[in-house]
C-alpha cells in the first residue's frame, strides 16, 4: 500500500492468522503485518516437506500502516502461502485499492525464512515486494521492502527497509518502518491484538506541503474465532494523517473503525 498495515489489514501474520504467510507485517506479513486476526492456518501436505495454505478477508476498509488504502470503502482479499519445513516459504497476497492511478488492484509477493532460534524467540527475515500492475503514477508506486522480525510468546517486533522509492514518492529511497505487535488469548476463540508503529520518511510532503519524517501508527482491537472464522474489531488511526486524502477529501489516516472477517484454510 501507500503509506496496507498494510493492513492493521495488514501485521500480526504468524501471530494471528497467515494473512501474508502483513504481513508477513506484523505484522506481521512474512514481514510480521497484521493482518485480520484469525487461527492458524492447516492448509495442504504436498509431501517432501511442503505445506501449501491460503486465507480470504473482508473489511469494511483497508487500512495501511494507518492509511486507508481503498477511500474508507470495502475490501476483499485473498493470499495463498507455500511453506516448507526447512522454514523457508514464498507467498502472494492481493487486495482491491483505490489510491493508486491506472490501477485497483495490489498484488504482493515475498519469501524469506522462519524459524526457531532457541529460548522461544522466533526469528523471520526475507523480502516483499508491493506491486501495482498498471499503474500510471509519475513516480511508480512499486516498492521494495527487506525485512527482519522476531518473537517470543504473544509479542513481536519487526524492522522494514525500503531500498526503492517508498509508494510512488520521488528520491524517497531508505525508508525504514519498526512495528511491534502483541496477541493476548483470552480463551474461548477470543483474543486481543495491538500494533505500534513508526514509519521513518525521506522526502515526503503531507497535502500541505509540509515536510514529513516521519509518524507513528497503532490498531487495537478484539477478535472471536468461530469454527475458523475469524471476526474483528479494531480501532486504527495514524499520529500524522494528511500525508494525501481520500477521494471523499477527508485525511487518509483519521482514526476509523475496522471490521473484518478472515479464514484461513
Amino acid at each position: 500500500m501507500i503509506c496496507s498495515e498494510r493492513t492493521f489489514n495488514l501485521l500480526l501474520q504468524e501471530i494471528k492468522m497467515k494473512a501474508y504467510s502483513r504481513c508477513a507485517a506484523l505484522a506481521c506479513v512474512p514481514v510480521l503485518l497484521m493482518a485480520a486476526a484469525g487461527a492458524k492456518a492447516e492448509g495442504t501436505d504436498l509431501g517432501n516437506g511442503f505445506n501449501l495454505s491460503g486465507n480470504i478477508t473482508v473489511a469494511n476498509d483497508y487500512r495501511f500502516r494507518g492509511y486507508t488504502q481503498t477511500n474508507f470503502k470495502p475490501t476483499a482479499q485473498l493470499g495463498i502461502d507455500l511453506t516448507h519445513s526447512s522454514g523457508f516459504y514464498l507467498g502472494n497476497w492481493n487486495s482491491n485499492v483505490g489510491w493508486t492511478s491506472g490501477t485497483s488492484l495490489e498484488m504482493d509477493f515475498y519469501g524469506g525464512w522462519k524459524g526457531d532460534i532457541g529460548n522461544g524467540i522466533e526469528l523471520d527475515m526475507g523480502v516483499l515486494q508491493y506491486a501495482y500492475p498498471g499503474a500510471t503514477m509519475a513516480v511508480s508506486p512499486n516498492t521494495t521492502e527487506l525485512y527482519v522480525g522476531i518473537g517470543a510468546g504473544p509479542v513481536g517486533f519487526k524492522v522494514s527497509w525500503a531500498p526503492t522509492n517508498w509508494f510512488g514518492y520521488a528520491d524517497s529511497k531508505n525508508a525504514v518502518y519498526l512495528d511491534a505487535t502483541a496477541d493476548f488469548d483470552l480463551g474461548d476463540g477470543w483474543g486481543i491484538g495491538l500494533h505500534a508503529g513508526y514509519q521513518f520518511l525521506n522526502n515526503v510532503q503531507d497535502i500541505n506541503g509540509n515536510n514529513k519524517n516521519g509518524y507513528f501508527d497503532y490498531k487495537a482491537g478484539v477478535y472471536k474465532d468461530i469454527k475458523g472464522w475469524v471476526f474483528d474489531l479494531s480501532v486504527v488511526g495514524a499520529s500524522t494523517d494528511s500525508l494525501y486524502t481520500s477521494s471523499q477529501g477527508y485525511n487518509a489516516g483519521r482514526v476509523g473503525v475496522l471490521f473484518s472477517i478472515a479464514k484461513s484454510f
